[in-house]
């Protein structure tokens, strides 16, 4: 116990310093988090309490994510950009999936590694769209919608990964059977919504400033967390539906506030030891290892910059607004770290570099998207020498 209040005390100590750190040069405090735990991994890497604590992290992390949704919301936002977000998983999950494949990856590590290839960071491009004030720029409405897209698939890709590697083999896992238990949930939460939204709503205006209400949150929040990992799918689902439940009942907001400490604490956690288990082994950097990550890296950056430039432009939108679009979706971060702990340990090097390098250069790319654009499509010059940009 002294050993794991030293480790807790101190790590969070140190997430403190680099996110203070991380703040004053714009860097995204999922980095610094990251950062945090490659360095001092060796400390905690087998405290196992930090590593249950930071599972805590994704069911909050995805219970926030389901609270921006509403049925209505997520039916509206895949009607509007459904062809964007199939041009985006064909690029991205199909073709890294593929690549793996034909490198001679089984199927299950292949689907992995495309799944974890598949999501950008929504944290990051979120934080730097609003940090350099973008959100009334052409080309935010398509890059939002898409990122619910993907929240909206990721937890099903987390469902179906769950079913993968459940510890049979996986021959004989029956995706059907799967979709039939995502469905299944799914449907209970509608069910739910449709019949008792309003009651729950009550139920919530009742409590909402009482001292007691965070632990009815935080308790179905986790119980049925728990019930979605016990049917053999992953807990974000549950927390997410349980965030989607909850938005039915126009009282997202609220209930946002009241765990918004806990949260901050909890992913925070999560990131850093998500670092903690990327080792650096000499066994790892060699020349088919190094290819095949340079080779991952370079298909994920031109995968995205497709998706946003061809997806863009079937949006309506102009070559240097669509170029833009492409550039701000390279990185991958949350999703990408949360699907990466189903790797084997074999693969944990692989899968967590790669995440880390991806968030890095996203980091990069998005923040001097319009720069890089302009560099491609320069703005036409009207007499008189005046430059107009095309939008």
């Amino acid at each position: 116990m002294e050993k794991f209040l030293l480790v807790l005390g101190l790590s969070t100590f140190l997430l403190f310093v680099l996110g203070a750190f991380s703040r004053s040069f714009k860097i995204p405090t999922i980095i610094a988090f990251i950062l945090a735990g490659i360095f001092a991994g060796r400390f905690i890497h087998e405290d196992i309490t930090l590593e249950r604590l930071s599972y805590i992290g994704i069911v909050l992390l995805f219970f926030y994510l389901g609270l921006e949704f509403n049925i209505a919301r997520a039916v509206n936002v895949s009607k509007s950009i459904w062809a964007v977000g199939i041009l985006d998983l064909v690029l991205n999950f199909g073709v890294i999936t593929l690549f793996l494949k034909i490198l001679g990856f089984d199927t299950a590590i292949a689907f992995l590694g495309g799944a974890i290839a598949y999501a950008s960071s929504s944290a990051i491009t979120s934080k730097v769209i609003v940090d350099e004030k973008r959100i009334a720029n052409p080309e935010t409405e398509m890059i939002l919608g898409l990122m619910v897209f993907e929240d909206i698939i990721a937890p099903i890709m987390l469902a179906v990964l769950t079913g993968v590697f459940s510890g049979e083999d996986l021959e004989v896992v029956t995706f059907g059977i799967i979709l039939l238990k995502v469905l299944a949930v799914f449907s209970l939460i509608i069910l739910i919504s449709m019949t008792m939204k309003d009651k729950i709503g009550a139920f919530i205006e009742k409590f909402l400033n009482e001292d007691i209400f965070i632990l009815f949150v935080f308790g179905i929040l986790i119980s049925f967390a728990g019930f979605t990992s016990f049917m053999g799918l992953s807990e974000a689902l549950g927390a997410f539906l349980i965030g989607m439940l909850i938005s039915e009942t126009g009282k997202s907001e609220d209930v946002e506030k009241v765990l918004f400490s806990v949260r901050d604490l909890a992913v925070a956690i999560f990131f850093f030891v998500f670092g903690s288990n990327i080792v650096f082994d000499q066994n790892f950097f060699n020349a088919k290892n190094l290819i095949i990550l340079i080779s991952m890296i370079f298909l994920s950056i031109v995968g995205k910059i497709l998706t946003g430039y061809i997806g863009g432009r079937f949006y309506g939108l102009s070559n240097r607004a669509s170029l833009i679009a492409g550039l701000s979706i390279v990185s991958r971060g949350e999703f990408s770290i949360v699907i990466s702990k189903f790797a084997p340990s074999t693969y944990v090097p692989l899968f967590g570099i790669y995440t880390f390098t991806m968030a890095f250069i996203g980091t990069f790319f998005i923040q001097y998207a319009p720069k890089l654009a302009k560099l491609v499509f320069k703005p036409k010059t009207k007499k008189g020498g005046k430059k107009v940009y095309e939008y």
